[in-house]
Formats: C-alpha cells, sequence, structure tokens
C-alpha cells in the first residue's frame, strides 16, 4: 500500500493551486482593464470577488506586484499600476533582446508534439482580422509554447511579467489595433520555430516589436 501524503503537503499542494487560479484570474483582469490603471482595491474585495480566501489571494497579489502590475501599500490597500510610455518603451526594448534568444532556442529545442501544437496556432491566426479577445487567447497560448520550448526557466520567468505588461498595451490600443497584421507576424513566428529556423523567427519577431513599438508611441500621442 502506497504511502499517503503527509496531512501539510496536501494543503501547501491546495494552496498553490488555487494561488495559481487567482493569479491567473486577477492578472486577466489587470490586462484586459477591466480592473483599471490607477485603480485601487483592496485585498479583501479580490477575495470576495474571486469567491477565495486570504490566503491564495495574498499570494497572487505579490506575485503580480514583481510583475509591477500592483503595487501594494500596507495597511492602505492596492493599487493597480498605471500605464506609463515610457516604462513600457524599455519593457519592448528588454523584450526585444531577450525574445531572440526563445524563438532561436524554441526553435532548437522544440519536441514534435510543441511543434504540432505551433501548426495549429498558425492555421487559427491565419486570416484572423476581427476578434481581438480569440487573437490574445492564441497569442498568450504561443507564448507558453515558446517558452516551454526554449528549455530555459531563467528566460521563461524573466519574459513573463513583460508579456503581461505587453499584453494590456494591446488592450489599452483596441480602437487602433492592426489585427490583421498582428496575427499574420504571429502565425509566420509559428511557423518559423515548427521549421526550425531560428533566423527567420528572428526575422518576424522584429516585425512584432515594431509593432508593439508603434502602440507605445500612439500612448504618447494621445497623453
Amino acid at each position: 500500500m502506497p504511502p499517503t501524503a503527509p496531512r501539510g503537503s496536501i494543503q501547501r499542494k491546495r494552496t498553490r493551486t488555487l494561488a495559481e487560479k487567482a493569479f491567473d484570474e486577477l492578472e486577466s483582469r489587470v490586462v484586459t482593464l477591466r480592473l483599471a490603471p490607477g485603480e485601487t482595491v483592496q485585498e479583501k474585495q479580490l477575495a470576495e470577488l474571486l469567491g477565495l480566501g486570504r490566503t491564495p489571494v495574498r499570494e497572487a497579489v505579490q506575485r503580480l506586484s514583481s510583475y509591477g502590475l500592483l503595487r501594494v501599500f500596507p495597511r492602505k490597500g492596492l493599487v493597480v499600476t498605471p500605464v506609463e510610455r515610457a516604462e513600457l518603451a524599455q519593457i519592448v526594448e528588454v523584450r526585444r533582446v531577450l525574445e531572440r534568444l526563445l524563438v532561436i532556442k524554441a526553435a532548437e529545442r522544440a519536441s514534435y508534439d510543441q511543434r504540432q501544437a505551433m501548426h495549429a496556432l498558425a492555421v487559427h491566426l491565419d486570416g484572423l482580422s476581427d476578434d481581438l479577445s480569440l487573437f490574445m487567447r492564441l497569442d498568450r497560448r504561443l507564448d507558453e509554447l515558446l517558452a516551454s520550448a526554449c528549455g530555459n526557466t531563467h528566460l521563461r520567468n524573466a519574459l513573463a511579467p513583460m508579456h503581461a505588461h505587453c499584453r494590456r498595451l494591446w488592450y489599452m490600443n483596441l480602437p487602433r489595433v492592426d489585427l490583421s497584421s498582428a496575427a499574420t507576424f504571429h502565425a509566420a513566428l509559428a511557423r518559423s520555430v515548427v521549421d526550425g529556423d531560428g533566423a527567420g523567427a528572428v526575422r518576424v519577431l522584429n516585425g512584432i516589436m515594431n509593432l508593439l513599438e508603434g502602440l507605445v508611441d500612439d500612448l504618447g500621442r494621445l497623453a
């Protein structure tokens, strides 16, 4: 008869799972602007909103704070980090460099199943032009596949917060997003990685980063 896991270990595993659920939901609300930039919230309010306990929500808040999406003020509450053009410009600048390494290593190291999944994503992205919600789901899935395929945990962890900030940037520029071009670039990126073409993936990636820089510039013009 296999040994029974200690009660404390089971509880910790359950707490981590709930914390991940809380993080995913809160990150989504921040990125999609349902929690607006500059909005003040309380931890208790978020726990009630999600229907979760304070402990997993507190862990999610700490992680979002480390991402730079929430600011924690002890005994005062939480503030959704405002969007600042200069900071986003720096994020895109750094992401451009790190993501080149990501796509090169993903093209080298992706497994057969990961390449198949990326091929399927490319098919879904083809011709996409008017469904931002679907595009964002596919974009996030592509980010996850590339991060998994690159085989470098440190690179994946460094890019995760940048991806979240850039997804929020897409939503902030919703009326001005050239969704057709964005979808075409992302499909081409996926196919380059599927083909093991790291150099081609970098060329396509530069186009995606140029789109993001354009969205950052639009924030400056609208300020």
